[in-house]
C-alpha cells in the first residue's frame, strides 16, 4: 500500500490493487474516518494531506495520470486534472497556504493554485542544470516563506521561488566531503541555509518522516528501516 505523511493526527493510505480505495485514519486511535473511491484503475503514486483544510491530494498512475483534490471529511471528489500527474513522484501542500499544492516530477516542478475549491491552475518550472552535472529532483518541502527546497538525487539542494520561478543552489555536493550516502541537518535563516550536522549512512534513504512531536526521525530504505 501507499502511505501519506501524517498530518495533525491523520494519515491516509491506498490499496495496491485494481480500482483502489484511499483510506483516511486518525492517530493514535486508528479509527477509520473515511474511504475515498475515485476512477483510478491501477494504483496511486502519491498522497498528501493538507494542514489547514480537510483536503487530500492524490496522483494516479497509468493510464490517466490524474491529480485529484478530495474533501476527505465528506468523502467528496472536488476536482481532478487528467494527465496532470504524468511523471509526478511527490505531492505536498504548502503548510502556510493550504490552497497551494506542489507536484514534483523528475524534471519538473508544478505549483497548483486551488481557486474556489473547484479549479486547479498550474505554474510549471522545467529544471535547468545549475552546473554541468545532471540534476534529478527526488524530494521537496515548503519553507515558511512559501518557497520550495528541492533535493536532488545527485546531492544538490535547490531553492525555488514559485512566483518568479528563480532557482538557486543552496548545497553543492561537489564542495562537500565525498561519502556514498549521507544525511544533512540544515538550519535555515531567511534564504541562508547552513549544514549543522552530517551523518554517514550505510545505504541510500528513500523516505524520511518526522514524528508529530518533532523528536524522532524515521528513515526508510528499499531493503531495511532504521
Amino acid at each position: 500500500f501507499l502511505l501519506s505523511p501524517p498530518c495533525h493526527g491523520t494519515f491516509a493510505f491506498s490499496e495496491k490493487e485494481l480500482d483502489p480505495s484511499i483510506f483516511v485514519y486518525n492517530f493514535p486511535q486508528l479509527e477509520l474516518k473515511n474511504e475515498l473511491k475515485g476512477n483510478t484503475q491501477l494504483d496511486y503514486t502519491s498522497l498528501t494531506l493538507s494542514d489547514g483544510e480537510p483536503f487530500l491530494a492524490s496522483c494516479s498512475s497509468i493510464p490517466d495520470f490524474s491529480i485529484t483534490l478530495w474533501n476527505w471529511e465528506k468523502a467528496e471528489l472536488i476536482c481532478t486534472r487528467p494527465q496532470g500527474g504524468r511523471d509526478v513522484i511527490y505531492l505536498e501542500f504548502n503548510p502556510m497556504n493550504c490552497l497551494q499544492l506542489c507536484a514534483l516530477g523528475t524534471t519538473t516542478l508544478t505549483v497548483w493554485n486551488i481557486e474556489r475549491y473547484k479549479m486547479l491552475i498550474a505554474t510549471q518550472l522545467v529544471f535547468k542544470q545549475p552546473t554541468v552535472a545532471t540534476v534529478t529532483p527526488s524530494t521537496v518541502c515548503w519553507t515558511v516563506t512559501s518557497q520550495l527546497c528541492v533535493g536532488c538525487a545527485e546531492g544538490y539542494l535547490l531553492l525555488v521561488d514559485p512566483q518568479s520561478l528563480s532557482v538557486s543552489v543552496l548545497v553543492d555536493p561537489t564542495a562537500l566531503p565525498a561519502f556514498d550516502s549521507v544525511m544533512h541537518c540544515l538550519e535555515a535563516k531567511g534564504t541562508q541555509i547552513s549544514i549543522t550536522q552530517t551523518w554517514q549512512l550505510e545505504r541510500s534513504v528513500t523516505t524520511a518522516v518526522v514524528s508529530p512531536n518533532n523528536s524522532t526521525l524515521l528513515l526508510s530504505a528499499n531493503t531495511v528501516s532504521t
